[in-house]
């Protein structure tokens, strides 16, 4: 079933799919927290963006409910896609190949399994680190020239508790975790970590220095409190 992603401002992202069986728009949001809209085939994605803007509110009132366990076809980072499959195997195996995450289980083991979660979890954390490797010393370097900062090297990790952090050194490190936030929100880390390039601490030169690179700085921080860096699997 082809679809495409998009990303809105105060929802996240949503996924329109395109179904030969569908005739009419259906809006819904699965079990893992994702919304989707189902649409005919026929049905331009530009009709389906004003659809979803246009139902905007019902979104907004809607609990997302947040599930404790990776799911099948649940989008991870930018590219990635996780997939769980059921075969003729003895015990759980993973691969990540063509943007897809692939978690292969013996026939009678349930993708919700601790073996089975843990191997999507290990397997997840690659995936986000390629991404990571590839997209985030671009987007830096990017921003960095375009607001006149200067830094020494970047790299990525998988951090506890934190989103990137930069030394006295003018060495930068970013989360893997931020290719699961939207764009807008990786940025605003960015700069953050950039700003911390001329002023370590967070005093009030450093707060001064931040505005001047974002327009909302204040509404940015409180949506980062919605995301944490961590993958979450069942108990």
């Amino acid at each position: 079933m082809p679809f495409k992603t998009f990303s809105f401002e105060d929802i996240g992202e949503i996924s329109i799919y395109k179904n030969k069986k569908s005739r009419n728009l259906k809006l819904s949001i699965r079990s893992d927290g994702q919304i989707r809209l189902t649409t005919p085939v026929w049905v331009p994605y530009a009709t389906g963006l004003r659809f979803i803007a246009k139902n905007k509110q019902w979104i907004l009132n809607h609990d997302r409910p947040v599930s404790s366990f990776l799911c099948d076809q649940q989008k991870i980072g930018k590219n990635h896609r996780l997939v769980f499959y059921n075969r003729d195997i003895d015990s759980v195996r993973s691969g990540v190949k063509d943007n897809y995450i692939n978690i292969y289980m013996p026939m009678k083991m349930d993708y919700k399994s601790k073996d089975a979660q843990e191997l999507a979890v290990k397997a997840s954390k690659r995936a986000l680190k390629n991404e990571s490797i590839n997209l985030i010393p671009v987007r830096v370097q990017d921003i960095a020239t375009q607001k006149g900062f200067e830094y020494n090297s970047v790299s990525v990790r998988s951090l506890k508790g934190r989103w990137g952090s930069c030394s006295s050194k003018k060495d930068l490190t970013f989360n893997i975790f931020l290719m699961q936030l939207p764009w807008h929100l990786i940025d605003y880390v960015i700069v953050h970590e950039l700003v911390h390039t001329k002023h370590m601490n967070h005093s009030e030169d450093f707060w001064n220095e931040f505005s001047q690179h974002l327009l909302n700085p204040k509404e940015l921080r409180k949506e980062m409190k919605n995301y944490s860096p961590v993958i979450s699997i069942a108990d």
